[in-house]
């Protein structure tokens, strides 16, 4: 049995961790297009893992290694290279480089096997804009890439996440049953019955369903929206649900800060609800930061 699946066996909440790149961008660190958060594996590793340590500290038993933009794509269009080296191995480098510093998180601040690491696998393209996504040959070959490096790296779970369209969830779908690892798949819809992309939920989950990864999730919408897809979600798949929403607008432009529109006791009080539906995953997406996870935290004990 995988470390997730052991924590869904234990019957209660388990606690996601808060954003990575809204939260560098609050600390001074620059998160600019197109490497975003991965800019700070370049510049401010250790802001990195000291978000990861404070998530670790209020609570989270799931932190999300900073792996959202280390595909070899992102590194091509910013033209950068480490050491000379191609872009290939620039992505497999900085892969292994943020788990390996989520990992010296845990160490620092967690017993042994405590909280888990999971690599993130994020849309190709930009994630508000479904029809950049690439061809399905294109979308298989650089998801299983990526994967690999994650996998080689050592994640104790992936998580798949702010995914828009059809295309795209079916073909993460079939490279993550390549691999021996708990998942998590998360999308990102528009309202309670379409996908960001505007395709039906209903047919993406009809795929999901034939794949069954371990927690089907919703993220990166406002909470208050959150409710209706769930129960729409409910309706149509016994896949164990999770939430993380976001806490503002998540399309400012590159360079604003975010809005922040739900602070930690609404945020609390919108989880309870989630709570209470039976969703068995929660943590924070865009906004949100450690002070959200800590009151969180309290819904781990309570029926």
């Amino acid at each position: 049995m995988g470390a997730l699946k052991q924590l869904l066996s234990t019957g209660r909440t388990i606690i996601l961790d808060s954003a990575m790149g809204t939260e560098l961008q609050q600390r001074g660190v620059s998160v600019g297009l197109p490497l975003w958060s991965a800019q700070a594996l370049i510049d401010k590793p250790d802001t990195v893992r000291h978000i990861h340590i404070d998530n670790i500290d209020t609570g989270a038993d799931i932190i999300t290694a900073n792996t959202f933009r280390t595909q070899k794509r992102t590194y091509q269009k910013a033209g950068y290279s480490y050491n000379n080296s191609d872009f290939t191995d620039t992505a497999k480098y900085f892969t292994a480089e943020a788990v390996d510093i989520a990992k010296e998180a845990v160490m620092i601040a967690a017993e042994e096997d405590e909280v888990l690491v999971a690599g993130c696998i994020a849309p190709l393209e930009d994630s508000y804009k479904p029809e950049m996504t690439p061809d399905t040959d294109t979308l298989c070959t650089e998801h299983y890439e990526h994967m690999k490096n994650l996998a080689e790296a050592g994640v104790d779970l992936f998580l798949a996440e702010t995914l828009t369209n059809i295309r795209e969830i079916s073909a993460v779908l079939n490279q993550l049953h390549k691999f021996d690892l708990d998942n998590i798949l998360s999308i990102t819809p528009k309202n309670d019955k379409e996908l960001l992309s505007g395709e039906p939920i209903s047919e993406a989950v009809n795929i999901i369903n034939k794949f069954t990864p371990d927690i089907l999730c919703v993220n990166c919408i406002h909470p208050q929206m959150a409710e209706a897809v769930l129960n729409f979600l409910k309706s149509v798949t016994e896949i164990p649900l999770g939430v993380y929403a976001n806490i503002g607008d998540p399309n400012f432009k590159d360079g604003d800060q975010m809005k922040k529109t739900v602070l930690p006791d609404e945020y609390f009080k919108y989880a309870q609800k989630w709570k209470s539906m039976g969703v068995r995953l929660i943590g924070g997406c865009c906004g949100t930061n450690p002070l959200y996870i800590a009151k969180l935290n309290t819904l781990k004990n309570k029926k």
